[in-house]
C-alpha cells in the first residue's frame, strides 16, 4: 500500500508512483503520521533531509500543511512533478560536468598548459662515442635508436638496440648526405632522405628497421616528414620555386599526393609535425618580406584547411619539430645563429616558447618516443685554442692559449701586432679575451654572462666591433679596453661577421633580417644601414687597399656558393669564382691583395687554408696541417703573422630519460 503525503490518500495499486489527486510522489505505506520510520522514495533512494531521526512526513497537528523539509525547500512548488525525483540524476550530472571540465582544463582539449618540461634533472646516457653522429631518431617504443655516421665523408646508417648496446649498419656508406631520419609509427620501417651528386633534390627512402633493401618513396622534399597517428600517411614540404613551397600529404608508399597548404611568394615551408589527435599540422614558415627574414610556426586544421600563426616569436633557423604525446606542446631545435641550435618547448595552443637547454654546445637532431618518455639528440661539442705562425712558414705554428672544454675563436690582431683579441668560453660564457703574441698577459676584456663573438679590431687599434647576444645578436662597439660598449645595429633577426673598412668609417656585416644580405653602417652608428648585396651573401672581407669587397654568395636558393669580388661601394660582382663543397669561410685577403684565402676541410676532417688568385687559376694551399679543424684566422696588419683558431668537433647521440 502507498500513501500520498499531501492528501493522505492510500492506494493499494503498487504500480502507481504519483497521487491521482494532486500528483505528489507516493510514500511506501501504510505509513502513519509521526512514525519514526523514514519515508523512502521510489527505488529505495531516501529523500533529501531524511534520516532515522527526522522524518519528512507531516507533524501530528498538521492537516494540509507541507511536509517538514530542509530550509528553503518548503518554498518550492508542491504540485505536479516532484523535484526530489531528480536529486540523484542531478548529482550525477554535476559529477560528470566536473569531470568533463577537468579533462578540458588539464588536457590539450582545453588548451591549458601542463607543467613546463624540464631537462635539468634528466638522466643522460651517451649512446655513441665515435664523435661522428650527424642525425638521429628513436623507435616509438624506445628500444632502438638509428643514427647517421659520418666517417671521412662517407655517410652510413646504423641501428642500435638500447638495452644490449648492439650496433648494426643497415645502410651502406656513400658520399651522399643522409637524414633527417624518422621511424614509422609501427616501428617497422625507417624513412630517411638522401642528398648528393645522384640526387640534386632530396629524395626520401625507406628501409626495414632490421635491415634490407632501401626503397625510394619520392623526390623533392625539404627533408622532414611527419606521420599521421594511424601511420597511413605523412605530411611534408616541397619547394615549388626559389621562394615558394607547398605543404603536401601522401600515402606512406608515396602515392596519392594531396596539396594541403600553398605558400605565398615570400614564404618557404620546412619542418612539419602532425598532431597526436590527427586534427592539425604545425609547420615552419620562413619569411622574406619587406626586407626581413626569419622562421616561425603556423598550424593548419585538417577539417577545414584554416591556417593561423601559432608562435609570435621568430628564430633565425630551425632543424626539428615534434609533438609531445599529450598534445599540449611541441619540442623543436632552433637558434639565433645558423650553426648553434638549442632545444625549445612551444606550448599549444598559445604558442609561447621557452628554451629547455641553454649551454654553449649545439643540438643538431631530435627524436622522441611515442610516450614522450625518452628524448634522443645529437649533441655537438667543439674545442679549440689560438695558434700563431709566421705567414711564410706555417710549419712553425705554436699554441698560445691552452685548456680543454672551451672554444677560443674569432681571432683578430691589434694594430701593432702585439696582441690577439678573441672570443672564448673559458669563463663559462662566451666573452672577449686578449693574449700577447707570446702567450703571455692573458686577460678577459668583456664579461656580461652573454654570448660575445665575431671580434674585429678597428684599423686605428682603438676599438673593437663584435656581436653580442645581450639584446638579440646585434653588432656592438667598445673601446680596446672593454669600456664604453654600445649597440650599433638593431635588425629584427640579427647581424653577424662585422668587418671595418680600411679607413675605419664603415662596418660591413651580414644582416640576417634581410635574408643574409651584406649591409654596411657607419662605424659609430647613428644612421640607417645601407644594403650592399641583393643576394644571399656572407663572409665579407675588405681588400688591403680598401677598394674591393670579397664575399660568398648564391645566385638563387638552389645554386652553390661562389666567391664574388665587387667594388667596395657595392653593385654587381666584377668577378666570381666557384668554391669547392669543402670550402668554408671566413674569407681573408692575402697580405699582397692578389688572392682571397678561405678554409678547406678534407673528407677526413682536417682543415687547411687555401687561396684563390683574383686573376684566376688553381687553388693554392697555404697550410699543410695533418690534424684538427680551423675555425677562424686573421692576418696581422703587417702581413707577417697569422693567427688560427684550431681544434676539434665531436657529435654523439645522447638519450634523456626521467625528465618532467
Amino acid at each position: 500500500m502507498k500513501r500520498c503525503p499531501e492528501c493522505r490518500r492510500d492506494y493499494t495499486d503498487d504500480t502507481l508512483l504519483y497521487c491521482l489527486d494532486d500528483g505528489s510522489l507516493l510514500l511506501d505505506g501504510p505509513a502513519t503520521v509521526g512514525s519514526d520510520e523514514p519515508a523512502t522514495a521510489v527505488f529505495g533512494v531516501p529523500f533529501l533531509g531524511g534520516s532515522s531521526q527526522e522524518s519528512p512526513t507531516k507533524p501530528q497537528n498538521a492537516t494540509n500543511e507541507t511536509a517538514v523539509l530542509p530550509s528553503g525547500i518548503n518554498d518550492l512548488p508542491k504540485r505536479g512533478f516532484d523535484w526530489r525525483l531528480m536529486a540523484v540524476p542531478l548529482l550525477l550530472v554535476i559529477i560528470v560536468l566536473g569531470a568533463v571540465f577537468g579533462i578540458y582544463k588539464y588536457t590539450s582539449i582545453g588548451g591549458s598548459k601542463k607543467p613546463e618540461m624540464s631537462l635539468a634533472e634528466a638522466k643522460i646516457t651517451r649512446l655513441t662515442t665515435s664523435g661522428k653522429a650527424s642525425s638521429v631518431t628513436i623507435s616509438p617504443d624506445g628500444k632502438y635508436v638509428v643514427h647517421v655516421q659520418d666517417d671521412g665523408g662517407q655517410h652510413s646508417l646504423y641501428i642500435r638496440q638500447v638495452a644490449t648496446q648492439s650496433n648494426v649498419q643497415i645502410v651502406a656508406p656513400s658520399t651522399s648526405r643522409l637524414g633527417p631520419l624518422h621511424f614509422s609509427p609501427d616501428g617497422n620501417y625507417i624513412y630517411y632522405t638522401v642528398f648528393g651528386q645522384e640526387f640534386t633534390q632530396k629524395a626520401l627512402f625507406m628501409v626495414p628497421t632490421l635491415g634490407g633493401s632501401p626503397k625510394k618513396i619520392l623526390e623533392n622534399l625539404t627533408g622532414h616528414i611527419s606521420f599521421s597517428p594511424d601511420g597511413r600517411r605523412f605530411v611534408f614540404a616541397r619547394g615549388v620555386s626559389e621562394t615558394e613551397s607547398d605543404l603536401l600529404i601522401v600515402n606512406t608508399d608515396g602515392t596519392n599526393v594531396e596539396k594541403l597548404v600553398g605558400s605565398k611568394a615570400t614564404e618557404r615551408f620546412d619542418n612539419v609535425a602532425w598532431s597526436p589527435d590527427g586534427t592539425r599540422v604545425v609547420y615552419q614558415v620562413s619569411e622574406n618580406q619587406g626586407g626581413s627574414s626569419g622562421s616561425t610556426l603556423f598550424e593548419v586544421q585538417l577539417a577545414n584547411r584554416s591556417v593561423r600563426q601559432l608562435a609570435s616569436q621568430r628564430w633565425l633557423a630551425m632543424q626539428a619539430l615534434i609533438w609531445a604525446s599529450n598534445g599540449t606542446s611541441l619540442l623543436m631545435l632552433a637558434g639565433s645563429q645558423r650553426s648553434v641550435f638549442q632545444i625549445w618547448q612551444v606550448s599549444y595552443p598559445d604558442g609561447s616558447a621557452r628554451r629547455l637547454t641553454n649551454d654553449l654546445d649545439s643540438y643538431n637532431a631530435l627524436g622522441l618516443t611515442a610516450d614522450s618518455g625518452t628524448l634522443a639528440v645529437v649533441k655537438t661539442v667543439a674545442e679549440s685554442n689560438i695558434w700563431i705562425a709566421p705567414t711564410g712558414d706555417v710549419s712553425r705554428a705554436r699554441m698560445i692559449t691552452s685548456g680543454s672544454g672551451k672554444v677560443d675563436d674569432h681571432p683578430s690582431w691589434s694594430s701593432d701586432g702585439s696582441t690577439i683579441f678573441f672570443s672564448s668560453q673559458a669563463s663559462g660564457s662566451v666573452d672577449i679575451w686578449s693574449v700577447g703574441e707570446d702567450g703571455d698577459n692573458l686577460k678577459q676584456i668583456l664579461s656580461n654572462a652573454e654570448s660575445n663573438i665575431h671580434t674585429t679590431v678597428s684599423p686605428d687599434g682603438r676599438s673593437i666591433a663584435f656581436v653580442s647576444s645581450r639584446s638579440g645578436y646585434h653588432i656592438w662597439r667598445m673601446n680596446i679596453d672593454g669600456s664604453d660598449a654600445r649597440q650599433i645595429t638593431n635588425g629584427e633577426i640579427g647581424e653577424f661577421i662585422p668587418v671595418f673598412s680600411r679607413d675605419g668609417k664603415w662596418l660591413f656585416y651580414v644582416d640576417n633580417s634581410r635574408r643574409a644580405h651584406i649591409c654596411k653602417i657607419l662605424a659609430d652608428g647613428g644612421a640607417d644601414p645601407v644594403i650592399v648585396t641583393n643576394k644571399v651573401s656572407s663572409f665579407p672581407s675588405v681588400s688591403p687597399d680598401g677598394k674591393l669587397l670579397a664575399y660568398t654568395y648564391k645566385e638563387d636558393d638552389k645554386a652553390p656558393f661562389r666567391l664574388a669580388i665587387a667594388s667596395i661601394d657595392g653593385g654587381e660582382p666584377t668577378k666570381t669564382f666557384p668554391l669547392s663543397d669543402a670550402g668554408k669561410g671566413p674569407l681573408r685577403w692575402t697580405p699582397d691583395g692578389r688572392a682571397v684565402a678561405s678554409i678547406e676541410t678534407s673528407a677526413t676532417g682536417v682543415s687547411n687554408l687555401v687561396a684563390l688568385s683574383i686573376s684566376g687559376g688553381e687553388l693554392k694551399k697555404l697550410t699543410d696541417f695533418k690534424s684538427n679543424l680551423i675555425f677562424g684566422y686573421d692576418y696581422s696588419r703587417d702581413g707577417k703573422q697569422i693567427a688560427f683558431s684550431r681544434g676539434t668537433v665531436s657529435s654523439d647521440v645522447l638519450l634523456y630519460t626521467n625528465f618532467k
